[in-house]
């Protein structure tokens, strides 16, 4: 029995630092994702919960469990494109070269 049965945990995290936790996280992952569909954004969700989980485990097969599944779900998302590198004559013209 974990407690939630009897209300011991009920008030577990009554400042919302997981949230707040997980909000960030998907803000970060949002980033390098593509996130307009509602689907995309609960995938986040989830991959940010395994981050996270994975991120204050203490055992290291937890951490493991937790980071692959968090690399499976994130498999299934697209990640936005990268914008290109600047080639070699805009690197000498930013640098003040000839």
């Amino acid at each position: 029995m974990d407690g939630s049965a009897t209300g011991a945990a009920a008030g577990h995290d009554k400042l919302g630092r997981r949230k707040l936790r997980l909000a960030a996280l998907v803000e970060q992952l949002s980033i390098d994702y593509d996130s307009r569909s509602a689907t995309a954004q609960q995938l986040l969700a989830i991959a940010a919960a395994h981050l996270d989980q994975a991120a204050r485990a203490r055992s290291s097969a937890l951490r493991g469990r937790a980071t692959r599944l968090a690399a499976k779900v994130l498999d299934r998302l697209e990640r936005r494109p990268q914008p290109p590198k600047p080639g070699f004559d805009q690197y000498v013209k930013a640098k003040g070269g000839a």
